[in-house]
């Protein structure tokens, strides 16, 4: 049975942009300024990736330690009050289960995070398999949370479909062998990730007419 496994953040809820606000206050709280780069580097980073970034761009571990706790704490707030689903994904999801197909979420973030968050919007009982961050060792670009979700499902890699929003999760999807569906969310794809990608689609509401192209 052919699948659509969806990545979470960026693509079916609107987190980066509450992400990058919060970034932005916690860094000035701190009086220290984040380049448009290392902002564009943490779409579709792990935790302990951004970690090293920050690391390397002020070289004050203690300092990274306390921009990462002040953030969650501004981005936990902000979520709360700002989250919104992305448009078309409520109907991208149920027009993958129209069809027949599987459906499933694999995401980075943790699960209690995750699901309080697809609770929240009456999605989380749509998933046929949900994969995250507990359950895998490497994290994005590593292929592990796509191999674990085809795993999970009973299907080869290469009757999945992966939605993605990032270039790290582009890469991830591709790398386990999978045809990639991106919707940019932050970062606009170059022409590596375009090559990586069976579509570049505007929005999750022309996913409908994607999956009937690729199925």
């Amino acid at each position: 049975m052919q699948t659509v496994i969806f990545d979470m953040d960026g693509t079916l809820i609107d987190t980066e942009r509450v992400s990058q606000s919060s970034w932005r206050r916690a860094a000035s709280d701190l009086g220290i300024t984040l380049s448009s780069e290392i902002l564009h580097a943490f779409v579709g980073c792990s935790i302990p990736n951004a970690k090293e970034i920050i690391n390397a761009e002020f070289g004050d571990p203690d300092l990274t330690e306390r921009l990462f706790e002040h953030q969650a704490g501004i981005f936990m707030e902000a979520m709360e009050r700002d989250l919104e689903l992305k448009p078309g994904a409520a109907e991208a999801i149920a027009a993958a289960k129209d069809r027949g197909l599987g459906v499933a979420l694999a995401t980075s973030s943790g699960r209690e995070y995750s699901i309080n968050n697809m609770t929240r919007f009456g999605l989380m009982d749509s998933f046929d398999v949900t994969v995250f961050k507990e359950d895998i060792e490497n994290h994005k670009p590593a292929p592990d949370v796509y191999l674990v979700a085809a795993e999970r499902l009973g299907v080869d890699p290469a009757q999945c479909i992966a939605v993605e929003d990032s270039f790290n999760g582009v890469r991830a999807g591709a790398a386990a062998g999978m045809r990639v569906v991106m919707v940019p969310d932050y970062n606009e794809p170059t022409d590596e990730i375009r090559e990586l990608c069976a579509e570049v689609l505007p929005s999750l509401t022309e996913l409908p007419a994607a999956l009937d192209r690729l199925m």
